[in-house]
């Protein structure tokens, strides 16, 4: 018990610092296998700002539950949200934005539940594990986001064999419930 305890300390005190090398490492790798042109990057990572910013700023709206994902100007909205009415203002807020082509909601409504954050948290990351090894998908062309047990695949794959192993490692992970592929087979 005390172990686990000063190794959740110790990685509470150093968690900021190491998310941010994890998470530099990661988009510099993923920068580089990302399917998208540049400009398209930088596009949708400004658009995907943009919405984080206003979702943030609206004092009824718990942004900290939504997750905002902009593949060529399309928005993926996931997550929850207490009321009706603060989804529909999620939704427009997204529509309004810039550079918005269009905005998929899949928020559920709700209020959610520690454990099931925990296990969306653990699905994901065994779908991202799974994708990362192996070798006919790039782990890192494909953006996994999980609700509920439901795992969306978005991002851009160089053919429909990519594609559909995508969706074939992620529905083999445990808790996954169903998968929603929305990944795109390149131009």
């Amino acid at each position: 018990m005390l172990a686990a305890t000063l190794l959740a300390t110790s990685g509470a005190l150093t968690g900021c610092l190491a998310t941010t090398i994890v998470a530099g490492a990661g988009a510099a790798a993923s920068v580089a296998h990302d399917e998208r042109s540049l400009g398209t990057r930088i596009d949708d990572a400004a658009i995907a700002a943009k919405i984080d910013a206003r979702l943030i700023a609206e004092e009824d709206l718990p942004s900290r539950w939504i997750s905002a994902e902009v593949i060529e100007g399309n928005v993926l909205l996931t997550g929850h949200l207490p009321r009706q009415d603060q989804i529909d203002r999620a939704i427009q807020i997204c529509r309004d934005t810039r550079g918005v082509r269009s905005v998929r909601s899949e928020i559920k409504l709700g209020a959610p539940r520690a454990k099931r954050l925990i296990a969306d948290t653990t699905i994901t990351t065994n779908v991202k594990r799974k994708l990362f090894n192996d070798k006919e998908v790039s782990g890192f062309t494909v953006h996994v986001e999980t609700v509920d047990g439901k795992v969306y695949l978005q991002g851009i794959v160089n053919n429909e064999l990519q594609r559909q192993r995508a969706a074939t490692l992620a529905r083999s992970v445990e808790g996954v419930t169903s998968v929603v592929n929305m990944l795109r087979v390149r131009r």
